[in-house]
């Protein structure tokens, strides 16, 4: 038998995202011993000159970790943070309120979480003159269009900070909220942090959950004592971990928020920054669309992979929109990380509806040589959804076990979700506080 490191704590919490940082910030600032678990490195946003993205991605060496592919057709890409933060280290800031009467089915009530999470967090839209030339561009073509075209909340640290095209890819400035800040809080609360460190699976004795089992990169095995247990993995990695526990139907259920990019061509160069989705509109059968601004490297990676490379010069030109759909909770991770996600009738005309409109307000503000990019998914969840793997506290049918991150989300709500995640967690929080587990 394998010799295990063993550690003893109140709360162990898998995952330093927006969910397990809330959880980790909220109980250890009430005196409880939290561990937490991080499968990636601790990566400071600000961190030398030049920005090195894949740091956040399990560098270059590590990219299979985030760089993940459906393997039904078609074939969606999708991203993930592999590091301190989880992906709030790479976001744009988006905030969007979670829909609370859709929440209120499940008999969850978000509307006082929502409230203090506001209280901690600055959230706010960008003013007139922080919005960039392409943006009121396409923000003034959909209004003439008669299209509700919004501007959009943001979290932040320090408005005072903010600078457009550092808001992506790790925000050096210090304007952008992350969820490594709540971490950092946690461990200035005693908190335990150990990054590089995998959960293989919850230990359980009988009906109930006592602790987890790690593993470190020198393959170190660890057996660390609790008595809650909070799985915040994210979409993809909490059903694994919950399929390992006993849970077997953990990840029978998927979304994905499949997404597009519509890419047109302004006749002059556009002067100024951008920072993606500065305003946009929520239909009201789920399709999604925002101005989108497409960082240097990854407008390159676009139109080299997709036969454009005669449009490589021309990023500064070039208008975005982001079109999304709440697609079909049809999808499944099985126990080998293999990611099924077939699209429905529905989701295709939801996306070629969305496409339709872009290209409509694209052209309306002057754009040229209109394309669509490949298909992708982003905000993945609903692996563990309330209802059937967690009820409507998060806790899974294992006592002591929870969940809180995108994957308890009951279905997809083409919109960021870091601010539904937030408040969740909230919520969890402060339930445990008040039952008398420790």
């Amino acid at each position: 038998m394998d010799k295990k490191t063993k550690m003893k704590t109140d709360v162990v919490i898998v995952g330093s995202g927006p969910g397990g940082a809330t959880v980790a910030r909220e109980l250890s600032s009430k005196g409880k011993s939290v561990i937490i678990l991080e499968w990636g490195k601790d990566n400071p946003p600000a961190r030398g000159i030049i920005s090195d993205p894949f740091r956040f991605f399990g560098g270059l060496n590590n990219r299979n970790k985030s760089f993940l592919e459906t393997s039904t057709e078609p074939v969606m890409t999708m991203l993930r943070c592999v590091t301190t933060g989880g992906s709030t280290m790479a976001y744009g800031g988006v905030s969007w309120d979670p829909p609370l009467d859709k929440f209120k089915k499940y008999g969850i009530d978000l509307s006082e979480a929502v409230k203090e999470i506001k209280e901690e967090i600055t959230i706010k839209t960008l003013t007139d003159d922080q919005m960039g030339p392409a943006a009121k561009l396409i923000s003034n073509s959909a209004l003439e269009l008669g299209i509700e075209w919004n501007k959009i909340d943001r979290f932040f640290q320090d408005p005072e900070k903010f600078e457009h095209e550092s808001y992506l890819f790790g925000d050096k400035t210090g304007a952008r909220w992350d969820a490594r800040m709540w971490v950092m809080d946690a461990v200035n609360n005693g908190a335990t942090l150990l990054n590089e460190t995998f959960c293989e699976e919850a230990i359980v004795d009988g009906d109930k959950a006592i602790g987890i089992i790690a593993t470190d990169k020198k393959k170190r095995k660890f057996e660390i004592t609790a008595d809650i247990v909070v799985v915040a993995a994210g979409g993809i990695g909490s059903p694994l971990i919950l399929k390992k526990s006993g849970i077997n139907d953990a990840g029978n259920s998927f979304f994905n928020d499949p997404y597009v990019l519509a890419i047109g061509y302004a006749e002059k160069e556009l002067s100024g920054k951008e920072v993606t989705r500065q305003a946009g509109v929520l239909l009201d059968d789920g399709i999604s669309l925002g101005d989108m601004a497409i960082p240097a490297q990854v407008y390159q990676q676009l139109v080299l992979t997709q036969a454009k490379a005669g449009k490589i010069l021309k990023r500064n030109k070039a208008l975005s929109i982001v079109v999304e759909i709440a697609d079909d909770i049809s999808g499944s991770i099985d126990s080998d990380s293999k990611i099924i996600k077939p699209l429905s009738t529905e989701d295709v005309e939801k996306l070629e509806k969305g496409k339709a409109m872009a290209s409509r307000i694209l052209e309306n503000a002057g754009a040229k040589d209109i394309w669509f990019t490949n298909l992708g998914g982003v905000h993945p969840g609903g692996t563990c959804k309330i209802g059937e793997i967690v009820d409507s506290n998060l806790k899974t049918r294992i006592d002591r076990l929870y969940v809180a991150d995108a994957s308890v989300i009951p279905e997809s709500l083409a919109i960021p979700p870091v601010l539904t995640i937030l408040a969740l967690a909230k919520r969890l929080a402060k339930d445990l506080q008040n039952n008398k587990f420790f």
